[in-house]
C-alpha cells in the first residue's frame, strides 16, 4: 500500500501541476495584446525522492516558480531610445511652426523686401506721382506687418510650448508615484519568495514612459526596487518615495522645479531630457536665436532706410524724416517695427522739393543690393535665418523617424524574445492538456489497483 500511496501522491501533484501550467498558458494567451506584457512560464521542480529498499522513488512534481521572460539588454535599449525619441518628437511641431513662419514663398518677408524696393523703383520713374507715393507707404506698412507677424508667430509657438510643458507635469508625477508604489509591492512580495511578474511588467512600462517624457534614467537595486534619476543625477524615485516636479510660471514661461518639500531645486534645459528636454531646447535656444536674428535684420533695415531717407527733401521742402519708427535698440526691433510717416508729401524722393527729383529714391534703391548686414543683403540675411530653421527642422524630422524606426525594431525584437507567441502557447496548451489527461488516467489506474487490493484482503 505504501508504494501505491506514493504513486497516488505523484499522480495528484502531476494533475495539479499541469492544471497550474494550463492556467499560466491561459494567462499568456489572454495578455497577448497587453502592452509591455512579458511571457510567463512555469518552472517545474520534482519533489525529493524517497528511499524504498534499494531504490529511490520520486514523489511527484510541483511548480517551483513562475519565470518571467525578460531581456535586460533589450529593456535598457528601449528605455534609452524612448528618451531620444521623445526629445526629437516633441520638437517636431514647434519647429514646423517656426519653419512656416520664416517661409520664403510669396507673401513672405523676403517677398515683402522685393515689393518694398520695387515700389521705390516705380516712384523713381515718377517722383511726384500720388499713386506711386501711396504704393511706397503701403509697402512700408506691409513690411512692418511682416516683421511683427513673424515675431508674433514665434511668441505663439513659445506659448504653445509652455502649455505643452505644463500639461505633462501631472502625468509625470502620477507615473513616478505609481513606480514608487510598485517598488514597495515588488519588494514585499519577492522578500517572501513570491513572484511579482505582473508588477514588474507594469513598472517597466512606466519607466519607458518616464524616460520618454523627461529622460528619466533607472537602475535596479538588490532589493528589487528601481531608482529613477534625471539626466543631471537628481533623484525622482528612491524606494517607495517619489519626488514630484512642479511647474513655476516665470514671466510668460513655465519652468520646472524639483520639490523636496521644504526645498525646491530649479531645473534648467540641460537638467531634463525626453519630451521636456526637446521643448526646452526649442523654447530657450531655437526661438531666441531666430528672434535675435530677426531683430538684427529689422534694426539694420529700419535704421539704414531712415538714414538714407533723412538725406532727401519732401514735397513740402522739409528735410526727410525717419521713414520708419527708429528702433531704440536691436533687441525688440522686429516687434516694434512701424511707420513714422503717413502722408505722401512726407516721402523724400529727391534732394529738393521739385516734383521730378528722384535722386534720393535712386540712392535708397541701392540698399536692396548692398551688403548691409555683414556680407549679406537684407534678403540673403533673411534667407540664412530661414535656411537655419529649415535645416534644423529637416534634421529633426529625419532623427524622429530614425528613432521611431529603431524603437519599432527593438519592440519587435523584444516581442519575439519576451512576448507571447500564440503558436507556441497553443503547443504548450496541448502539451499540458495531454499531461493532465495522462495524470487523470494514472490516478484512475492507481485507484483501481487500490480497490483490487482492498477486495483481496476481504
Amino acid at each position: 500500500m505504501g508504494g501505491l500511496n506514493a504513486a497516488l501522491n505523484s499522480g495528484r501533484t502531476s494533475l495539479q501541476t499541469n492544471q497550474k501550467s494550463i492556467e499560466i498558458t491561459g494567462l499568456n494567451v489572454s495578455n497577448v495584446n497587453t502592452p509591455g506584457y512579458s511571457r510567463q512560464s512555469p518552472n517545474l521542480t520534482p519533489y525529493p525522492a524517497l528511499a524504498m529498499g534499494d531504490f529511490f522513488v520520486g514523489t511527484g512534481v510541483k511548480v517551483g516558480s513562475i519565470a518571467r521572460s525578460h531581456d535586460v539588454f533589450l529593456a535598457a535599449q528601449i528605455t534609452d531610445k524612448s528618451a531620444q525619441f521623445g526629445y526629437e518628437d516633441s520638437m517636431l511641431n514647434p519647429l514646423t511652426e517656426l519653419q512656416n513662419s520664416f517661409g520664403i514663398a510669396d507673401g513672405s518677408l523676403s517677398d515683402q523686401f522685393d515689393q518694398f524696393f520695387d515700389a521705390w523703383r516705380q516712384l523713381s520713374t515718377n517722383p511726384g506721382g500720388e499713386v506711386e507715393r501711396q504704393q511706397v507707404l503701403q509697402q512700408g506698412q506691409l513690411i512692418c506687418s511682416a516683421f511683427t507677424s513673424i515675431y508674433d508667430d514665434t511668441q505663439q509657438a513659445r506659448k504653445n510650448i509652455n502649455s505643452s510643458i505644463a500639461s505633462k507635469i501631472d502625468g509625470i508625477n502620477l507615473n513616478l508615484d505609481e513606480i514608487a508604489q510598485l517598488n514597495n509591492r515588488i519588494s514585499a512580495l519577492e522578500t517572501t519568495g513570491q513572484d511579482a511578474n505582473s508588477y514588474r511588467d507594469r513598472r517597466e512600462e512606466l519607466l519607458k514612459q518616464v524616460s520618454q517624457s523627461i529622460g528619466g534614467r533607472s537602475y535596479e537595486t538588490s532589493t528589487g526596487t528601481v531608482s529613477v534619476q534625471l539626466p543631471n543625477g537628481m533623484p525622482l524615485v528612491e524606494g517607495d518615495k517619489a519626488t514630484h516636479i512642479s511647474g513655476v510660471v516665470s514671466g510668460d514661461d513655465t519652468n520646472l522645479e524639483l520639490d523636496f518639500g521644504t526645498t525646491q531645486i530649479a531645473l534648467g534645459r540641460t537638467d531634463v531630457g525626453g519630451e521636456l528636454g526637446g521643448l526646452f531646447q526649442v523654447r530657450d535656444v531655437t526661438i531666441p536665436n531666430a528672434v535675435s536674428s530677426l531683430d538684427q535684420l529689422a534694426y539694420s533695415f529700419a535704421t539704414q532706410v531712415n538714414a538714407q531717407h533723412q538725406l532727401g527733401t519732401d514735397l513740402n521742402g522739409n528735410p526727410g524724416q525717419d521713414f520708419f519708427v527708429n528702433p531704440a535698440a536691436v533687441t525688440g526691433a522686429a516687434s516694434s517695427m512701424d511707420m513714422n510717416i503717413f502722408a505722401t508729401s512726407e516721402i523724400a524722393a529727391g534732394t529738393s522739393s521739385a516734383p521730378g527729383d528722384s535722386t534720393n529714391a535712386l540712392s535708397l534703391l541701392q540698399l536692396q543690393q548692398q551688403q548691409s548686414i555683414g556680407n549679406d543683403t537684407y534678403v540673403s540675411y533673411y534667407g540664412k535665418i530661414a535656411s537655419t530653421l529649415g535645416v534644423e527642422a529637416s534634421r529633426n524630422s529625419q532623427a524622429q523617424l530614425g528613432y521611431q524606426d529603431t524603437l519599432i525594431q527593438l519592440q519587435n525584437l523584444r516581442d519575439g524574445v519576451d512576448g507571447v507567441s500564440l503558436n507556441d502557447e497553443m503547443i504548450k496548451l496541448l502539451q499540458y492538456q495531454k499531461g493532465f489527461e495522462a495524470s487523470a488516467k494514472f490516478l484512475s489506474t492507481i485507484d483501481d489497483m487500490m480497490g483490487t487490493l482492498i477486495n483481496l484482503k476481504r
